[in-house]
């Protein structure tokens, strides 16, 4: 091997100088957000287009856009496919999902969306809240679980069974502790089913708390002229209603000034 190293190098090619350059092409980057809309249509890494109505990202001063929910939702699920969307050209996941980056897209999240990235970001911390959650029911539903225990433990058609059952609890040790790794296995599958569909929810939660969160750095013109419109119509009926409170004050005022002279 360092035969064939010494070869490389000698003819140019250094495979660990090419891996390191290779690795240093990964660089920070900031990032540019948009809206895809009928006027505006983006294209999508991910999904060829973007829906109609969603934000979309893309590293600052290029148009490889993607889907902003996408994008959340592929970190999330596989972080390993996020930058080679982009070639591994940039750091999306240091730069963009790290709260302690210049570039963090958690600079601009509601405290309740942060507090939800946090509870994902911590993957124990998820597993916790499920057992306060699941302890906190149990103990509030407690009393059901006992009545249902004690009508099962003392009903006739358990004990009827017992010559079917009773050699379980008379059996070898050995086969005791099976039958609770299989009972175990049963309660741990179903656990862990329960907590990628929490889980998966929790990410859908994610990504729309993110969408209403994260501001635009691209406004294209239909938009301008669309949001300019939607502040003069605020405008206007702004004025429309100071008009008619004065009208309103100016009434009262001769109104009350009438009954003066009637009186």
């Amino acid at each position: 091997l360092f035969c064939l190293g010494q070869a490389l190098i000698a003819r140019g090619l250094d495979a660990l100088q090419f891996t390191t350059t290779e690795t240093e092409q990964a660089k920070p980057t900031d990032w540019d957000c948009a809206m895809a809309s009928a006027e505006s249509p983006k294209s999508c890494l991910y999904s060829f287009d973007a829906e109609l109505g969603r934000k979309v990202v893309a590293p600052r001063g290029t148009d490889q856009w993607i889907t902003l929910t996408a994008l959340n939702r592929l970190r999330r699920t596989d972080p390993s496919k996020v930058e080679p969307l982009w070639h591994s050209q940039y750091a999306i996941l240091q730069a963009w999902f790290h709260p302690t980056s210049p570039h963090s897209l958690y600079t601009y999240l509601s405290p309740r969306a942060a507090l939800l990235s946090f509870i994902l970001d911590v993957p124990m911390a998820l597993g916790v809240a499920l057992a306060v959650t699941m302890s906190f029911l149990f103990l509030l539903t407690f009393p059901i679980w006992e009545t249902l225990l004690t009508t099962f433990l003392t009903s006739s058609v358990l004990w009827l069974q017992w010559p079917n059952w009773a050699r379980f609890v008379h059996a070898a040790f050995p086969l005791k502790l099976l039958l609770g790794q299989m009972a175990w296995k049963a309660i741990a599958s179903a656990l862990g089913k329960l907590h990628g569909r929490v889980r998966n929810e929790l990410i859908e939660m994610e990504c729309q708390l993110w969408e209403e969160c994260m501001p635009r750095t691209i406004i294209e013109g239909n938009e301008e002229e669309s949001d300019e419109e939607e502040d003069l119509e605020e405008d206007l009926d702004e004025d429309i209603d100071e008009d008619e409170y004065s009208d309103e004050e100016d009434l009262d005022i001769d109104l009350d000034s009438d009954d003066e002279d009637f009186r």
